[in-house]
Order: structure tokens, then C-alpha cells, then sequence
């Protein structure tokens, strides 16, 4: 059995192994809704994130040749799934000045001085 998944936005194939193909068939429901709906994870991620299916092919560098449109309940699925993904931060600027404390506490300040006044 070739187990051979063509990604229905990139074109992009993935040849697998036979426990994750089984593991997919098995998620999908069926072979045929398998390969009807399969989309890589670059393509996923970009879509979750509110990219366009033309958008996604351009910034993947997908052939001209890959023109077909993606049924919209696949897109919708992808975009409702609450699957795993990798993390992104969008915003990772934090603010200094939520994280330090102006003032000094009264022990450290004491302390301060007297190596001061020891020198």
C-alpha cells in the first residue's frame, strides 16, 4: 500500500508511515475523506492563523498548476479544530516596568549602606 498524502492547498506530497497513515485513515474516517481533506501543517497553521488558501500558496511557493479550490467545510474544520499546534507568540515586547520594582526593600537598603560605610 503506498502511503502517499497530497496536500489539497501545496500539492505538497508526504509519504507515510504506515502507523501515522493508519492513524490518519482512522481520524479521517475512511481513506477517500482522507485524501479529500488532507492538508499539510504549514498550510494548517497559515489557515488557523486567518490566511487565505490564495495567500498560503503564495507564501509556499505552491506550482501555478495546484489552481483548485479547497471545499469550504475542509477550511472550516481546519479553522474549528482545537488541535495541537506549535505555539506563537505574536507580542513577546514585556513591559520593564511591570517586572521591576522601583522602590528597595528596607533590609537591602540597610544592608547596601553599611558595606558602603565599611569601605
Amino acid at each position: 500500500m503506498a502511503n502517499k498524502l497530497t496536500c489539497i492547498v501545496t500539492g505538497r506530497t508526504l509519504l507515510a508511515t504506515d502507523d501515522y497513515y493508519k492513524r490518519k485513515v482512522d481520524k479521517a474516517g475512511g481513506e477517500e475523506e482522507l485524501h479529500r481533506t488532507y492538508i499539510c501543517r504549514e498550510a494548517k497553521n497559515m489557515i488557523k492563523q486567518g490566511t487565505t488558501i490564495d495567500r498560503v500558496r503564495e507564501v509556499l511557493e505552491v506550482d501555478s498548476s495546484i489552481d483548485h479550490d479547497v471545499p469550504q467545510d475542509v477550511i472550516d474544520q481546519v479553522i474549528l479544530t482545537n488541535t495541537k499546534t506549535n505555539f506563537r507568540r505574536i507580542n513577546n515586547i514585556v513591559n520593564v516596568n511591570t517586572m521591576l520594582n522601583s522602590r528597595t526593600d528596607p533590609e537591602v537598603k540597610e544592608y547596601i549602606n553599611r558595606i558602603k560605610q565599611s569601605k
